[in-house]
């Protein structure tokens, strides 16, 4: 139910997936790496080898440290895509069990729809008025959960995106 619970589940799903590809392809370059480095380094004997051999401990290092990132983020977004995918099927059960009771949904707003629905009845209006609140609350507590979900998401890349900025400022050189 988009109205109530914005998003693609599937994009963000396949954005989950090249991220976690990207970790893959960073083993790989980091393993490839790591091996020339190694194959290299018994070689150097002078003192601009020994800088030489930090920096590119520290770029492996820094490879390990994207690669992670990017396993991490994707499997977040993966498993936000989840959550999203399930929080509209709830959304949408609350609507499409709403519409069966004469109750429209117009972007996240619940209310009776037009036209005679019965006879002028307190009792009846009372129920019915009882029945758009309790379905309101419903697709609230949805939103709710899905501003939350949302927010955990966006913090979680937040802080990589501020993790991964200070490792590549930290790995340019001086």
């Amino acid at each position: 139910m988009r109205g109530v619970v914005p998003g693609d589940p599937g994009s963000l799903s396949a954005i989950g997936a090249a991220a976690r590809r990207a970790a893959r392809d960073l083993a790989a370059a980091r393993e490839a790496s790591g091996t020339a480095y190694a194959s290299l380094k018994d070689a150097w004997a002078t003192s601009t080898s020994v800088r030489t051999r930090k920096e590119g401990q520290r770029a492996l290092a820094t490879l390990a440290e994207g690669e992670r990132h990017a396993e991490a983020v994707g499997a977040a977004l993966q498993a936000y895509a989840v959550e999203l995918s399930e929080l509209q099927a709830r959304a949408r059960a609350v609507v499409d069990e709403a519409s069966g009771a004469g109750i429209i949904v117009e972007a996240g707003q619940v209310r009776l729809s037009w036209g005679v629905t019965g006879e002028a009845d307190p009792g009846t209006t009372r129920e019915r008025d009882e029945a758009v609140r309790a379905v309101q609350a419903k697709l609230d507590a949805i939103a709710a959960q899905h501003r939350r979900r949302r927010e955990r998401l966006l913090g979680e890349l937040a802080r990589s995106t501020t993790e991964l900025e200070g490792l590549a400022s930290a790995l340019r050189l001086p």
